[in-house]
């Protein structure tokens, strides 16, 4: 049996030990060893990650009640050894880990709903709930776990066996056999879990829920503690104040100058679009119908396929309306039904084109605009 350090004492990370086992496989040296600070993962929480007398440990497991250590050289069987855990990785979890059960104890708490699905990465951490949740609750929630947060309880992990654990409410997902180790923040959660926690609510330090979204018949939650939550912080103030400075307001007045320069964009588009036809009507004027090949700055898709209508209500003859684009031109193709769809699909074997249609094609061709012209007199001719 390895004793576990990571229980006792979460924040000693470097610790000695001695080598009991060590066993060459596939994946690397299993290495035993009677004690461990290294936590092999568990409870959702990623393994850690470090190294054992200076050789990284790529990966640990765990079997029963024993610990191994996967390295790439062997170590010597009764030797005493060092080891060294990423510390900066493992309080970041720790953090994380610690937030989440308060939310989720308090969801519990507050509306009956059930933590079913936790995810702990490296940069987010998502919670899944079986109830849908109101914005105004998740902000009570946020509140509230930051109230825990402040009153820096102690959290609490012990094992009971299947008889102690009877008279004892706690959330788990699933049955639990043996000897159940219970995590608990007094008025805020007791929850069944393996992983490894900040000693108090303190050292959280903050609990921010960024995005609140429905997911399946429920919610899932996208949270941030500690140093993540203050990362995201100065992140999205530094947005705040480049706006502020690029709209030359005040902070309280954001949000409306963002909104005010998105109607003067519309607006902007819209007198664009004006403009973009009038041009386009002037051009048709002067175009020989007989030859309907026209090209048009920095037209998208949409106008494309407008102007190639109108060109089709005003003449008989077929059309190619052509833009710009990194690696040649956006086209419009309008002509017969029974006809323009074979006339598109020549035009794309030729210019590594793609698209089609019925009576107008869209889609891209590669090549010069000599070179379309060309194939595409041919084409309809």
């Amino acid at each position: 049996m390895t004793h576990l350090i990571y229980y006792k004492k979460p924040y000693e990370m470097t610790f000695k030990a001695k080598v009991i086992k060590c066993i060459e496989s596939e994946a690397g040296y299993c290495v035993l060893l009677d004690q461990t600070a290294f936590f092999p993962g568990g409870g959702g929480q990623p393994a850690d990650q470090g190294i054992l007398n200076g050789l990284p440990v790529v990966k640990l497991l765990e079997e029963e009640e024993h610990i191994y250590h996967i390295v790439g050289e062997p170590l010597e069987v009764g030797q005493e050894v060092e080891g060294i855990v990423d510390a900066k990785r493992r309080r970041d979890f720790m953090q994380q880990h610690s937030g989440e059960h308060i939310v989720s104890g308090l969801i519990h708490k507050l509306y009956g709903y059930n933590n079913v699905g936790f995810s702990l990465g490296e940069e987010k951490m998502t919670a899944d709930f079986d109830g849908v949740l109101t914005k105004e609750q998740v902000e009570e929630v946020e509140r509230l776990a930051n109230e825990a947060v402040y009153q820096n309880i102690p959290i609490q992990g012990k094992g009971y066996t299947q008889q102690e654990i009877e008279t004892i409410p706690y959330r788990s997902k699933k049955r639990l056999e043996g000897i159940i180790r219970l995590v608990d923040i007094e008025g805020y959660d007791c929850c069944a879990c393996c992983g490894v926690h900040v000693e108090t609510t303190g050292e959280i330090g903050i609990i921010k829920i960024i995005t609140a979204d429905k997911h399946r018949s429920g919610t899932r939650l996208t949270l941030l503690c500690g140093a993540r939550a203050l990362k995201d912080y100065q992140l999205k103030n530094n947005q705040v104040y480049a706006l502020i400075d690029k709209l030359s307001v005040k902070s309280e007045e954001v949000v409306e100058g963002v909104w005010r320069l998105a109607e003067e964009k519309e607006d902007l588009k819209q007198q664009v679009a004006k403009l973009k036809r009038q041009v386009f009507e002037t051009k048709m004027a002067q175009a020989d119908l007989q030859e309907p090949l026209c090209t048009l700055e920095e037209a998208t898709p949409f106008e494309l396929r407008l102007f190639a209508s109108i060109w089709m209500e005003r003449s008989t003859a077929p059309c190619l309306l052509l833009t710009c684009d990194e690696k040649g031109y956006k086209y419009a193709l309008g002509g017969p039904s029974e006809l323009v769809g074979g006339w598109a699909k020549t035009l794309n074997s030729q210019f590594k084109g793609k698209g089609g249609g019925r009576e107008i094609c869209q889609g891209t061709l590669e090549g010069s605009y000599e070179a379309i012209k060309e194939a595409y007199l041919k084409v309809i001719s």
